[in-house]
């Protein structure tokens, strides 16, 4: 083991300069410029680093769309289409994976652990194609949700396991048949969210994946004046993390409203079937549809899958909340900012995983984990540390603005970058390991 650990993590490498969904910041070739670094300092010469890249370090859900060929979105990629991507990946990064090689050849240490980003990285040809570009003793770290360093001193996890729209129910060994017999991914629901709602928006707002965490995304899609984003929003929050509230305490009656309507009403319930017909496919009747959407979830599913067609055909807007009887008092009766998705998968969320983590591994000394982009650092135990280092991309604080329209998400440049790592010791005399959160750069908001 090396006694230096360098941790950092969410980089979600794109496509490059040929790919405009990029979010890894990279104009200055930040991160090859980072692991050239590490291998140029007194610790990289002597081979005492490892770099432990902690989840989402590759950006398979959204570069090379058009790879992605499955029909049952409870899969994700086949092994095939997973590597279509990573060539992509791979071609518009060269110079970081060849800072990567010459960092392993002074003989420190690469390990990439998964994230819901890249479960990708299950796959043998992809596992395979990555040490042949980095090195063939190139790390990976699969199937747990924590790893350990340091005699468990040292616990890592990329964090999304707990979080209800990141989650994955086979997260040991994601791969499994669809229903034609190929071999697929799991797909979890904030991929699915990505693949049929985020990825159609960027091309009129291309920040809008930058946006964490994703309930916190669909918070700000209902927000908006233009009508037909609530009922998707709704969707997301209701399939993805279940049971949304009005901040007001009362009941979410949006679904069990929209259920009675299409139960009633012909008409709009023949535009949904229609709005479901794709090419090849049969005819979907009245009577299926109603047969199909037998709850709330059912209509969450339906909703997030024909999203981007009921949007196109202006039926999405038909399915608006139109009276206050339905979100509550407020006549308002639209704003996402009034519905609670169970609380957002955020800063506390994770400061209590780490809390619990630690209390239950009596020699934690240090906890690092990633997946909300949000950067901290705190005391979790009397001993036990906890850091984020937030990711290498650009980022939205709506917080901070919570003014932010979803308009503003077409002006990328305008919006901040930290880049951030975790740099963990363990004196060679024994003791306490030193830890500490360190910048590598940053630039501020221009807006």
């Amino acid at each position: 083991m090396k006694p230096r650990t360098i941790i950092i993590s969410d980089l979600h490498l794109g496509g490059g300069a040929s790919d405009p969904g990029d979010d890894h910041v990279y104009d200055g070739d930040q991160l090859q410029r980072f692991v050239s670094g590490l291998t140029a300092s007194d610790a990289g010469k002597a081979g005492e680093i490892e770099l432990y890249i902690n989840g989402d370090f590759l950006e398979f859900a959204q570069t090379e769309q058009q790879a992605y060929r499955g029909k049952d979105s409870a899969f994700w990629c086949s092994e095939k289409e997973s590597m279509q991507k990573l060539a992509a990946i791979v071609l518009g990064h060269s110079a970081v994976f060849d800072a990567l090689r010459s960092f392993v050849e002074a003989g420190n240490a690469v390990t990439i652990a998964a994230g819901n980003h890249d479960v990708d990285l299950y796959w043998p040809a992809v596992q395979a194609e990555l040490r042949r570009r980095v090195h063939a003793s190139l790390a990976f770290e699969l199937g747990s949700e924590w790893v350990e360093r340091h005699g468990g001193r040292l616990q890592i996890s990329h964090g999304h396991i707990p979080d209800p729209a990141n989650t994955f129910v086979h997260w040991a060994d994601p791969r499994m048949a669809d229903g034609e017999g190929t071999l697929r991914l799991e797909m979890c629901p904030g991929t699915l969210f990505m693949l049929k709602v985020v990825n159609a928006l960027e091309r009129d707002y291309p920040f809008a994946d930058n946006v964490h965490p994703i309930q916190r995304f669909a918070k700000l899609l209902a927000r908006q004046e233009t009508s037909g984003f609530f009922p998707v929003a709704w969707s997301f929050l209701r399939f993805g993390t279940r049971h949304p509230r009005i901040m007001s305490a009362q009941p979410d009656r949006y679904g069990e409203w929209l259920l009675e309507r299409i139960g009633r009403e012909d008409d709009l319930a023949l535009a949904l079937c229609a709005a479901a017909q794709t090419a090849g496919s049969p005819a979907l009747s009245i009577e299926a549809l109603r047969s199909r959407l037998t709850g709330e979830d059912d209509l969450a599913a339906f909703i997030i899958e024909h999203w981007s067609r009921l949007q196109a055909s202006g039926v999405a807007s038909r399915l608006e909340p139109v009276s206050s009887n339905v979100l509550g008092d407020d006549p308002a009766g639209k704003t996402l900012g009034r519905i609670k998705a169970g609380g957002d998968f955020d800063r506390e969320a994770l400061q209590l995983v780490a809390k619990n983590r630690a209390a239950f591994h009596e020699a934690t000394e240090v906890v690092v984990m990633g997946h909300t982009h949000i950067q901290d650092e705190c005391l979790v135990t009397h001993k036990a540390r906890y850091y984020n280092p937030g990711s290498w991309t650009r980022y939205v604080d709506l917080e901070a603005h919570p003014e932010i329209k979803l308009s503003d998400l077409g002006k990328e440049a305008s919006f901040p970058y930290s880049l951030k790592f975790v740099q963990i010791d363990a004196p060679p005399g024994g003791g306490a390991l030193v830890s500490s959160l360190e910048t590598f750069e940053e630039q501020a908001a221009d807006f």
